[in-house]
């Protein structure tokens, strides 16, 4: 709203200032240090001159060699000598080339750096650089890492990623200074094989000139550590694996086929043997990832496959959750499957969902949803295993108009299971399914009317909540169009739709520009086209955004009025970009916004697409600018950031302008 984006103003001015102050400073810094070493006038800092620079800025004094005057220009030259790359020009000589202002900041955090890591690095070298060549290649690289690996041998693509990664000269060797990105990269890694970390950092406001390259003596520590627990548990993964495989491997296969892996389950029960159904179902759970890439076409792929050594470990994870409310499954299995068939049909699910609901008997469509989502074997039942999904789908399940999702699994483990987010991260636990959220229920010392004391109340009351709820939004809808829809149509038309808000307005009827705003938030969603989306009719489902909306822009009336009583000259009842300029600069202690930043702000808070900026378009467009200043210029950030006025979605914000 207008009113509260304007009480931020203050605020937002001196931050604004402060920022122009920043750049006021950084200019300056460029200005001074171009006077002082730009001896041939250039406007850039050539090798020598850098070298200079360089040797000043350091408290010491220390005077840089060749190689790391080189290293610095490629360090500040990186990202343009990737588009030089890019665009089939001489990258090389761009790497080396003089270094122009923009790039002060990242050849100094660079330099700086170095300097501070210098000992540690000299001393690296002098312990793994044997031939004393002043660069370290591959194999002495590989024995650096391996050394801080605790012995254990690095991969040769690992070796090989650190070396392309910190080779800024491209020389295929490390140099002392490209040392110490080698390390910040190294156990920045931490065991994570498939990390692509950028080649070059470049510098923001909450950098200082260690955080480039340097690895911080403390996060050094704490990362040498975390890389020895990484190490330590690779370890033990590869020794649990072989001492599965040693054990329960008969056949040789180098996996586990279904009836070994159901022995495996068995020993780990204490010698109480794994049923089938609970061996496909572990199958299913822990090949999951395979299943959501499409490894198995059918259900019979996936329940003759083997479990490979990578999946061991979820099995367990997931069977041992399981053993641990068997006792309670296995209650609720007494009461409830009734023909002692080890599962439960749709009735017999019915049945244990309406005792969990307080009695309340659930809809046909509800228990379909259930069932549907929790028969991960796709055998038409809900077995043991699979029962624990089966309450955690309906405890956690949404309770709006739109909680019964339509299932698409059609009763096969390959969709279910597909359907589901994966239930975990390589070896981390499992997680909750995200088509159909489930906090895994620890039933392990509850009971079943313990469960339902603790779950029915506040569920059953939700329940009745929500549905008292749609009930009156159901009259609201049936009301508003019983009085307005002239037409007969089922929606509001344009002019339908101005006569309701009219109807609900003080003040005045609704202009309109008022109408195509409402219009416009009600179908955004449908339409992508802005201009026919203020134009289309109003649905049903649409009219509590669209009252919701309506009047909250009511509200902030008086204040609208105020601010287009001032900056629409033309009285024309909408701002053009000189106008919008204006007010954005009185919200900007006088500061004037740049043209692209007005750009911005037009273009993302004008929904009906008309090219200017309308009364209900203010509130948007106000606190479009107040985000793009909190965010200090970064668009996808102000972008998220800007409160929508309306509980309708927000429209796509386009590329803002960079500060």
């Amino acid at each position: 709203m207008v009113g509260v984006t304007f009480v931020k103003r203050q605020n937002q001015s001196a931050k604004r200032k402060a920022i122009a102050d920043k750049k006021k400073q950084h200019a300056k810094n460029i200005s001074d240090t171009l006077k002082k070493w730009d001896t041939s006038g250039t406007g850039a800092l050539n090798f020598e001159e850098l070298r200079n620079w360089l040797t000043d800025i350091t408290e010491q004094k220390i005077k840089p060699d060749d190689g790391e005057v080189k290293w610095v220009q490629s360090m500040a030259n990186f990202t343009k000598a990737g588009l030089a790359k890019d665009r089939g020009g001489d990258a090389e000589s761009v790497l080396t080339a003089s270094v122009l202002p923009e790039d002060f900041s990242l050849a100094a955090q660079a330099w700086m750096s170095y300097v501070d890591s210098k000992e540690e690095i000299e001393a690296m070298f002098k312990k793994f650089d044997k031939d004393h060549s002043a660069y370290l290649d591959k194999p002495q690289l590989k024995e650096l890492l391996t050394a801080l690996n605790e012995g254990e041998e690095v991969p040769e693509s690992e070796v090989d990623w650190v070396l392309s990664t910190s080779d800024t000269l491209g020389n295929g060797v490390i140099t002392p200074p490209e040392l110490s990105k080698a390390l910040s990269l190294w156990y920045a890694r931490a065991g994570d094989q498939d990390a692509k970390l950028p080649t070059i950092e470049k510098p923001n406001d909450k950098m200082t000139t260690t955080s480039v390259i340097k690895v911080v003596p403390s996060k050094r520590a704490n990362q040498s550590t975390r890389r020895k627990e990484i190490v330590q548990k690779r370890k033990q993964h590869k020794q649990f694996i072989k001492d599965t495989l040693d054990k329960w491997d008969k056949s040789g296969t180098g996996a586990l086929s279904f009836e070994e892996l159901q022995n495996w389950l068995s020993d780990i029960s204490a010698g109480e043997k794994a049923t089938d159904d609970e061996t496909h179902w572990v199958q299913v759970m822990a090949q999951k990832e395979k299943v959501l890439v499409g490894t198995f076409k059918k259900k019979e792929d996936l329940f003759e496959s083997s479990v490979l050594p990578e999946d061991f470990v979820a099995a367990v994870e997931v069977w041992m959750a399981y053993k641990d409310s068997k006792e309670e499954i296995e209650a609720m299995f007494a009461k409830y499957d009734t023909d002692a068939s080890d599962s439960l049909d749709r009735p017999q699910l019915k049945s244990l969902l309406t005792d969990l609901n307080d009695g309340v008997e659930p809809e046909d469509a509800e228990v379909e949803w259930v069932f549907t989502n929790a028969d991960q074997l796709g055998n038409g039942a809900i077995t043991k295993p699979e029962l624990k999904k089966a309450l955690g789908l309906w405890f956690s399940r949404d309770d709006d108009s739109g909680a019964v999702r339509a299932a698409s699994v059609t009763g096969d483990p390959i969709a279910a299971a597909a359907a589901a987010a994966p239930e975990r991260a390589p070896s981390e636990k499992p997680a909750a399914a995200a088509a159909a959220p489930a906090k895994p229920i620890k039933t392990a010392a509850v009971s079943l009317e313990e469960l339902k004391s603790i779950k029915r109340s506040n569920q059953a009351a939700r329940r009745r909540d929500v549905a008292r709820k749609q009930d009156a939004q159901n009259d609201f809808i049936n009301q508003t169009l019983e009085k307005w829809d002239k037409s007969g149509t089922g929606a509001l038309t344009f002019d339908e739709l101005k006569a309701w808000l009219s109807d609900n307005s003080v003040g005045g009827p609704a202009t309109d520009d008022e109408v195509m705003w409402i219009a416009s938030l009600a179908n955004m969603d449908k339409i992508k086209d802005k201009a026919t989306a203020s134009k289309a009719s109003v649905l049903p489902q649409d009219f509590v955004a669209a009252a919701k909306a309506w009047m909250a822009y009511k509200e902030s009336k008086d204040e609208i009025e105020a601010v287009f009583a001032k900056f629409d000259t033309d009285q024309s009842g909408g701002l053009d970009k000189a106008q919008l300029s204006q007010l954005l600069q009185a919200l900007n202690d006088n500061v004037a916004p740049s043209d692209s930043e007005v750009d911005w702000v037009m273009q993302n808070a004008d929904q009906i697409g008309n090219g200017q900026i309308t009364k209900p378009e203010l509130s948007k467009a106000t606190a479009l600018w107040f985000a793009l200043v909190d965010a200090d210029g970064n668009e996808a950030a102000a972008a998220k950031a800007a409160a929508a006025p309306t509980p309708a979605p927000a429209a796509a914000a386009a590329p803002a302008p960079a500060a």
